[in-house]
């Protein structure tokens, strides 16, 4: 396996080394306090540069050898053309075309006595870093001029020469025509033999192959058109029959090789020293940046005319008057000296102060200045003609009294008599004495507080109907007269009259709402008497259920033992507790 040789590297390091130590050490320029401060950009970061290359090529393939005579692997020349765009100042893009030409002698194996030449053409592209770009044009130079009672400062780019250190990678078309020649002495060596047959057959003839290219550089800039730079880089192709040789050399390994060279570049584009977009020749303020528009000077007042042909720099002017303002600063007519308002053009009558909303009331005096208004409201308008000006007016556009209405009209959107204003429901006809509002069935109560709003009762039972006395008779009756099987909840047949009677007093009564209570005595586990008494309950709910009365106006609760009447301690008074109570009641609005 061969090894890479490190000294071009080597060669590379000992060359930027000094640079990079007195960038290090040179100290950064001193922060200036500036007023109106004026900087000119580094006008060469985005240039386009031509150039061509001479030097050779260094080869490291199957008949090289890693040792210091390396110069014997060397062959001259080689020669091409790059084009280099600048991107920013640290990076550029560089595309080259270059041809050369590789040739060798085996040194790692004397005894084959194998040897090539192969010309070598090559397209690449390549990113490059440039370390201290930024540094290349460095702000030297302060130039100060005078504009009126102050000092205006800038600082402006100054060419220096300096070694410009540079790194690249990128990617390349090789195309290698090699001619190999095998003068092997062991012919009896037939496998030998037939790799060199195999290497004559591929290896000879035009090849392109990818690949991959690396290195670094030096520039100097001798003028600011011109740059002089040396180079190394190495070419690493994905192809081992550069020099015609591989499975009789070493097939394990790419051939590549190195590119040791001189370069001389030219820059296009326009010289423009102060960076301000006004070419040099164009541009009367050459060390200085200033506007198009005043030919390359500055421009402080930004009226057109440039600050050394400006008598007041920092006031907008007109040529005519050497750059200084005219008397009628607002333009309105009317003297400075005679303007009220001078900065703002106004009318004669108010002095050169303005009236925008054309009222007949300046400005100053209009409180509502872009509105046309009248006098007795100091200019704010009173749109709907009510005698109340449209910021006090709740209806601005509709007529209407000040008082209780601030200005709205009178209203009533229901047609109930109730005017809006006094209306607890504005979109409901209603009773003046309900304040607006209905009562449906005329009873006397207001919907809003009828529990039966659909059906007349009286105002003392919540506009429903009382329960009659009789009815009342029967729901008590049904405590004794409902009867279970003992200890169950299956009601006996005697039960049915009274629910019966139960079921139509709920039909009669259809805003009424039922509840129904189960109750034991104290025999037995109280869990069973609870669970007993609601399914009591609950068993005289589906009988009145199965007579029409619907389940949501029906409520069930059990109690156990909870709730006696009497004490549990005779027979009698057990009989008394075990009950099923029946209660009707209104719901809640």
């Amino acid at each position: 396996m061969r090894k890479t040789n490190i000294l071009p590297f080597t060669l590379l390091l000992i060359c930027i080394a000094p640079y990079l130590y007195a960038q290090k050490a040179a100290a950064p320029p001193p922060k200036t306090e500036t007023l109106n401060f004026a900087d000119s950009v580094r006008h060469l970061e985005r240039v386009t540069e031509l150039g061509f290359l001479f030097g050779g090529l260094y080869y490291l393939g199957d008949l090289s050898k890693n040792d210091l005579s390396f110069a014997q692997d060397i062959s001259v020349p080689v020669a091409g053309v790059f084009i280099r765009k600048h991107l920013i100042p640290n990076f550029a893009l560089r595309a080259n075309l270059q041809t050369g030409k590789l040739s060798g002698k085996d040194r790692a194996y004397p005894d084959r006595n194998y040897a090539f030449t192969s010309s070598v053409h090559e397209l690449s592209v390549q990113a490059e870093w440039d370390i201290f770009g930024k540094r290349r044009y460095r702000h030297v130079d302060t130039l100060t001029y005078d504009l009126d009672n102050y000092r205006q400062y800038a600082l402006i780019n100054k060419f220096r020469r300096a070694l410009l250190p540079y790194i690249f990678v990128g990617g390349s078309a090789i195309m290698s025509n090699a001619k190999p020649v095998f003068n092997y002495v062991f012919a009896e060596n037939t496998a030998a033999v037939s790799k060199i047959e195999e290497d004559k057959r591929i290896g000879g003839g035009l090849r392109t192959k990818g690949g991959i290219i690396f290195g670094g550089g030096l520039n100097v800039d001798l003028n600011r058109k011109w740059l002089l730079g040396a180079e190394i880089g190495a070419r690493t192709s994905f192809d081992d029959y550069i020099d015609g040789i591989s499975v009789a050399g070493s097939p394990k390994n790419y051939d590549w090789y190195w590119v040791l060279a001189l370069n001389l570049s030219y820059r296009f584009g326009v010289r423009d020293k102060d960076g301000d977009g006004t070419p040099d020749d164009l541009d009367k303020c050459p060390d200085v940046a200033g506007l198009g528009r005043t030919k390359g000077c500055p421009d402080a007042d930004n009226d057109g005319i440039s600050d050394k042909e400006d008598e007041c720099p920092r006031l907008a002017g007109i040529l005519a008057l050497a750059g200084c303002p005219i008397k009628d600063a607002d333009n309105d007519g009317i003297q400075d000296v005679d303007d009220l308002c001078p900065k703002v053009a106004g009318l004669p009558e108010f002095k050169g102060c303005p009236d925008t909303d054309a009222d007949g009331i300046e400005d100053k005096l209009d409180e509502c200045p872009t509105d046309a208004g009248l006098p007795e409201f100091k200019g704010c308008p009173d749109t709907d003609g009510d005698g109340i000006e449209d910021r006090l007016d709740a209806c601005p556009k509709e007529k209407g009294p000040l008082e209780y209405y601030r200005g709205c009209p009178v209203k009533d959107t229901d047609g109930d008599g109730v005017e809006d204003k006094l209306d607890a429901c504005l979109t409901t006809p209603g009773k003046v004495e309900f304040k607006g509002c209905p009562d449906s069935d005329n009873d006397g109560v207001e919907d809003a507080l009828d529990l039966c709003p659909t059906r007349p009762g009286v105002k003392e039972n919540k506009g429903c109907t009382v329960v009659e006395k009789k009815d009342i008779e029967k729901l008590k009756l049904a405590v004794k007269a409902v009867k279970f099987e003992t200890g169950k909840a299956v009601l006996k047949a005697e039960s049915s009259k009274i629910l019966t009677d139960i079921a139509d007093i709920m039909v009669k009564y259809p805003d009424y709402l039922l509840k129904i209570e189960g109750h034991t005595d104290n025999v037995g586990k109280e869990d069973k008497n609870q669970l007993l008494s609601e399914q009591r309950a609950k068993a005289c709910a589906d009988f009145l259920t199965g007579k029409g009365v619907a389940t949501t106006r029906i409520q069930t609760a059990g109690f156990g033992s909870k709730k006696p009447l009497v004490d549990n301690k005779t027979a009698a008074n057990k009989a008394q507790n075990r009950r099923v109570e029946f209660n009707v009641y209104l719901p809640e609005k």
